[in-house]
């Protein structure tokens, strides 16, 4: 599990009661489901979700949390149902009280995750005035005035969003819960000293026997140093991650890719290690084992750890085995295994066939159909997936694969010769996100064709900058 996670879900269930619970009702499940997310066990999680929604199948703020989990394991077909029906369950709590304010934000929050981004800031604004009005009547109202604080949040309206937090924490100063997410907050604004305090203030009121909400806040912590480019305290924060939960394989994968930013690959293999004795069913660390492997050259190695990945992968997860068997045929090919690599990206371009033969209106599937292609030199064909994956994207998905689509949409053209072309589609990633050192990289090597040598070099530089490597 990524350590951003941490904070995500600060932020999720900053609307929601926590209560001692008891087996079988609708907050242990809610609680298992939280425990299984920080261990990186987002199936499990799921699946405690069901299990909340057969005790209550009407509320709709399980629905948003299982559709983020299925989100998050690429389950994205499922995840627009459960957003869909979140959606249907909120729309008729309004129906019953259009002031209700968390049910307008609430709205707003499923119109987001859904990609309709303009019905979804009217929903906040809807927020915002339904909680002004009802702090008409009682200003220190503290659920309310954190419902105020969210849809500023999401409005961009920042500056205000930290004032309300503050009124939330004066009402109850040793409400660590609020003091974590004015953190939070101060993260996003890039006040990572200030977000700190604030996360240790939040550590220093829970309760040290509730290991569950220390090892949230440790994790959140960790993330604040990790933006703030302190990635040993990132990484101590994680040794008391896994001080406090010892079975923490999660903590032990993140330590692992923090590691490997620091150039420590021994250490962030036994990291990787460490994670996959706790949990050895865990296909995704065999995955990056696998490919800290092949970055240290011990290439068999690395072919072993992506067979035991390919092994554990559910057939139903196509997508990821598209994604681990384009990763595997790049091992291949580094070894001088040029047929096995061409069959390992023959088996990734298939499982993204299979895909799209039920749903050909899956960005992230087209994507890896067009690196598939692009890896087996039918580069036509690659262009017209990526094209379809850019299409598909921008009209209905809540898929992160825009940017890449148009870098592999440049990779194709450039491979064809069409280095002018290349150079807009690089161009437009950049535009959608400017981090991605990949739209870079490809942006030099189409102006280096093109004889614009200055601009090539300054678009390398970037790339290095945000972290490209040769493969």
């Amino acid at each position: 599990m990524n350590a951003r996670f941490a904070v995500a879900l600060l932020a999720v269930s900053m609307l929601c009661f926590t209560a001692l619970a008891q087996e079988n009702t609708t907050d242990y499940w809610m609680k298992k489901a939280t425990e299984f997310r920080y261990k990186g066990s987002f199936e499990e999680s799921a699946q405690a979700y069901d299990k909340a929604l057969q005790i209550d199948p009407g509320n709709a703020s399980i629905w948003v949390k299982k559709a983020l989990d299925l989100s998050t394991i690429d389950r994205e077909n499922e995840s627009i149902k459960a957003y869909e029906t979140a959606l249907q369950l909120t729309e008729e709590t309004l129906n019953n009280n259009p002031k209700d304010a968390r049910a307008w934000h609430r709205k707003g929050q499923i119109l987001s995750n859904l990609g309709q981004e303009e019905e979804a800031l009217q929903a906040y604004e809807k927020a915002l005035a339904t909680s002004d009005q009802a702090l008409e009547k009682d200003p220190k109202n503290a659920s309310v005035l954190r419902v105020k604080a969210e849809a500023l949040v999401n409005l961009g309206r920042w500056d205000e969003s930290l004032q309300t937090q503050e009124k939330v924490i004066e009402i109850n100063p040793r409400n660590y819960d609020a003091i974590g997410r004015k953190g939070e907050l101060l993260e996003m604004m890039g006040r990572f000293n200030e977000s700190l305090q604030a996360f240790n203030q939040a550590i220093e009121l829970i309760p040290a026997n509730d290991t569950l909400e220390l090892v949230v806040y440790w994790s959140a912590k960790s993330e604040v140093l990790q933006s703030a480019d302190r990635l040993d305290e990132a990484i101590a924060a994680l040794d008391k991650v896994t001080e406090l939960d010892p079975q923490n394989a999660a903590a032990w994968r993140i330590k692992g890719f923090l590691l490997v930013e620091l150039d420590r690959n021994n250490d962030s293999l036994a990291a990787f290690e460490e994670s996959i004795r706790l949990d050895p069913s865990d296909d995704h660390t065999w995955s990056v084992k696998a490919g800290l492997l092949s970055r240290m050259k011990r290439y068999n190695e690395s072919l072993q750890a992506f067979d035991q990945a390919i092994e554990l992968i559910p057939e139903s997860y196509t997508l990821k085995l598209a994604e681990t068997w384009l990763l595997k045929g790049d091992v291949l090919n580094k070894t001088g295994s040029h047929e096995e690599a061409l069959q390992a990206y023959q088996k990734s371009l298939d499982n993204a066939d299979k895909i799209l033969q039920n749903d050909s209106n899956n960005s992230a599937a087209w994507s890896q159909k067009g690196r598939a292609l692009l890896k087996l030199a039918r580069y036509d064909d690659a262009l017209q997936a990526y094209e379809l994956a850019i299409r598909t994207t921008a009209s209905t998905s809540i898929s992160l694969h825009f940017p890449d689509a148009w870098i592999g949409k440049g990779d194709a053209l450039r491979a064809m010769g069409r280095n002018e072309e290349a150079l807009q589609a690089y161009d437009k990633a950049i535009e959608v996100n400017p981090i991605f050192g990949d739209a870079w990289r490809g942006r030099g090597e189409a102006l280096k064709a093109l004889g614009k040598v200055y601009d090539a070099s300054m678009s390398f530089y970037m790339a290095q900058k945000l972290g490209y490597e040769e493969e």
